[in-house]
């Protein structure tokens, strides 16, 4: 396995030095604002042209040509969704890690690829695993990887205005209000991330016509995350040398794909409590709605909850006249809040007008 988490480090600190650097020359040369703006969208490009490369050489990625590697339920859904959406086929590839996951990436829906893990052909069943290969096609089709890149571009320029007026007296206003965008651009570009997962799992939802197996995919998936997580960090306390090396590779690969999947440990984290039983899921996840800190989080998230998401898809299940399978209040607004004592552990009530969430407090070992 390649050093996935220094390889990426050694990017990131590359990229950001291209950044600092470019900066202090144009400074020092006296160029004007419209140089550092080009400069920013020349970097942009450069990042959205060698991006999939990089992901490529980071990853270990084993490419199915052929499709060979995929159950035939999987291989003949992809192909026949790909034919009727009028899309090229993507490249398909699978990552032997039990961390269930999936992402894609590329340049152009011509260009896309597919990547799986191997923990997520084994938690999923074929039909769950069908809902998130659409997800992922979703955003290919959404032109996502484009979209995003454009997106990321506004948080440099509006840096690059503050860094090139802040000196300029009868600008400090405009240097001061561009740092603020620049802060509350990089929020939106975050929630611009969660609105581009909330259309492809409606993407999915449509083409399948089965949101509740996608409800389904996202909770196993998310369970499958804190599950894996707490696996390593038991090897990592418990474990032999080997296990612990491992167990600390493992966990720095999940958490590298995390950050491009369809899913992340902090997304789901409180499912851990519920499992992927849809009766205590679903008790679980109404605490999340309700919860202001969860809010919080997902303020600062690339991917939204795991509970605003299945309520999303609950919608679409009400749309096409079919039960719903995690059921969840459709107002997430927090009304009230009590402690009932009788119980021991206490039990806390937390919930508005349309449901409520349970929630016991275990003693910590």
């Amino acid at each position: 396995m390649k050093f996935v988490v220094r390889s990426l480090l050694i990017l990131l600190a590359l990229y950001g030095l291209l950044f600092v650097l470019g900066d202090v020359l144009l400074v020092q040369i006296h160029a004007s604002v419209l140089w550092a703006v080009a400069f920013s969208v020349g970097l942009i490009g450069l990042q959205y042209l060698a991006g999939p490369f990089f992901i490529d050489w980071i990853l270990t990625i084993v490419w199915d040509d052929d499709l060979s590697l995929l159950p035939e339920a999987n291989r003949e859904f992809v192909l026949k969704l790909c034919a009727e959406r009028g899309l090229k086929t993507p490249r398909i590839g699978i990552i032997y890690d039990g961390n269930p996951n999936a992402f894609s990436f590329g340049h152009t829906p011509g260009d896309a690829r597919v990547v799986i893990t191997k923990g997520l052909l084994d938690v999923l069943t074929p039909e769950e695993t069908n809902t998130v290969l659409a997800h992922e096609i979703g955003h290919i089709e959404h032109w996502d990887f484009a979209v995003m890149a454009i997106a990321a571009l506004a948080p440099l320029l509006f840096y690059q205005i503050y860094v090139f007026t802040r000196s300029n007296n009868r600008a400090g206003v405009v240097a001061w209000g561009a740092y603020a965008c620049y802060w509350v651009s990089q929020l939106i570009v975050l929630m611009l991330n969660r609105t581009r997962e909330f259309m492809a799992d409606h993407y999915a939802a449509h083409v399948t016509g089965t949101p509740n197996v996608l409800s389904s995919a996202l909770v196993k998936i998310a369970c499958g995350l804190v599950r894996s997580q707490g696996e390593y960090a038991q090897k990592l306390k418990f474990g032999t040398k080997d296990e612990k090396k491992s167990a600390l590779k493992a966990q720095r690969l999940g958490g590298t794909i995390a950050v491009m999947g369809i899913s992340n440990v902090q997304s789901g984290a409180a499912l851990a409590l519920g499992g992927a039983n849809p009766a205590e899921a679903a008790a679980v996840m109404r605490w999340d709605l309700v919860n202001p800190w969860a809010r919080m989080y997902q303020l600062t998230s690339t991917h939204p909850l795991t509970a605003f998401r299945v309520l999303a898809l609950n919608e679409d299940s009400n749309a096409m006249h079919q039960a719903v399978e995690y059921p969840l209040p459709h107002s997430t607004n927090v009304r009230r809040v009590f402690v009932d004592n009788s119980t021991t552990p206490p039990t806390f009530w937390v919930g508005n007008n349309h449901g409520a969430a349970i929630i016991k407090l275990e003693p910590l070992d």
